[in-house]
């Protein structure tokens, strides 16, 4: 399915004046002596935001009442340390253990009713999983805040990750539309390092082939330009997928053919390895004679969030037998 091409910029009032007056500030506080207790990266107000949908959000301040609609977006959101300004989550949105605590918009489909009574000033969204309710949403007028002003349409901001950069560019503008960009930067640098030493470590080993299953029926695995797909690379293996494609449809011929030596899925997927490599379509591939099957649990392995990381060391450590505590055996 085509989706819309992403595109984050920060409008000409956003980042570029940021630093021109961050650079502005450093020199005049240096010639005067003043000690520099002052943040010099501070979101300028008003910016304008280009989103996944090609939508832009123009932000006259910083948000304060925030609404997810999305478990990576949420996930996303507490590691930015906004859990003080997250008032409405869907009932998918299980992790960390605090977002139990906050009101539930709804499951699958949002609830408009009580984004409404929650009147956020800011609502974020996946683009490609929740693309009518996005429409529904910014259809959606907010009650005026006082008698003088006027009904204002719900302010959604929608992200589209895909491949692992998708991610990491998804965090960064989110960082950007919450007035936390320096927490933003902090959380990619954390885990940029964790992937910079798996992939460090695992150039070190053989490589095997290896297979990204997300679903048995039809049988599908993540293409390339899925983030799956990118943590293999990192891993240090070669992805046999076809090319082409978030997720491809694979023949049980074309998997013989392709002989991974490894096969990757998650707990959705095969409660436990043997539900692949017992599978007709495996059983005669190295990894299911081998019995090299992992299983990641869903939420990290699904989620196109700050965990993926924990993903990539999983599948690496079980590859490699690294001293990793993982809760999977090859039995």
């Amino acid at each position: 399915m085509k989706t819309a091409k992403k595109s984050y910029i920060i409008g000409q009032k956003g980042a570029v004046k940021i630093r021109k007056l961050s650079v502005l500030l450093i020199v005049l506080l240096t010639a005067s002596g003043i000690a520099s207790a002052i943040s010099f990266n501070r979101i300028i107000y008003p910016i304008k935001t280009k989103d996944a949908s090609g939508d832009i959000l123009e932000q006259k301040q910083s948000p304060a009442r925030i609404i997810s609609t999305d478990p990576a977006i949420t996930e996303i959101l507490f590691n930015l340390n906004l859990k003080d300004r997250i008032f409405g989550i869907t009932e998918n949105c299980d992790y960390p253990e605090d977002a139990k605590d906050v009101m539930k918009v709804g499951k699958e489909r949002v609830e408009l009713k009580k984004v409404v009574e929650i009147a956020p000033d800011l609502i974020l969204a996946n683009f490609d999983r929740q693309k009518p309710d996005i429409e529904r949403m910014r259809r959606t007028m907010l009650p005026p805040a006082s008698p003088e002003a006027q009904p204002a349409p719900i302010q959604v901001f929608a992200v589209a990750p895909h491949s692992l950069q998708d991610i990491y560019d998804s965090i960064s503008v989110i960082g950007t539309v919450t007035n936390k960009e320096h927490s933003a930067y902090s959380l990619l640098q954390k885990m940029k390092r964790r992937v910079d030493w798996v992939e460090a470590r695992a150039k070190k080993e053989k490589k095997l082939k290896a297979l990204v299953v997300v679903k048995k029926r039809p049988l599908t695995v993540a293409g390339e330009d899925s983030y799956l797909y990118d943590l293999t690379v990192k891993a240090g293996f070669f992805n046999v997928a076809p090319r082409g494609g978030i997720y491809v449809k694979m023949k049980r011929g074309d998997i013989e053919k392709a002989d991974p030596d490894i096969i990757i899925t998650s707990l959705d997927v095969a409660k436990n390895p043997k539900n692949i490599y017992n599978d007709r379509n495996f059983r005669k591939t190295s990894a299911g004679k081998n019995k090299m099957v992992v299983c990641i649990d869903n939420e990290v392995f699904s989620r196109p969030g700050p965990r993926v990381v924990q993903a990539l060391e999983e599948m690496a450590a079980f590859a490699y037998g690294w001293g990793m505590e993982i809760e999977q055996t090859k039995d």
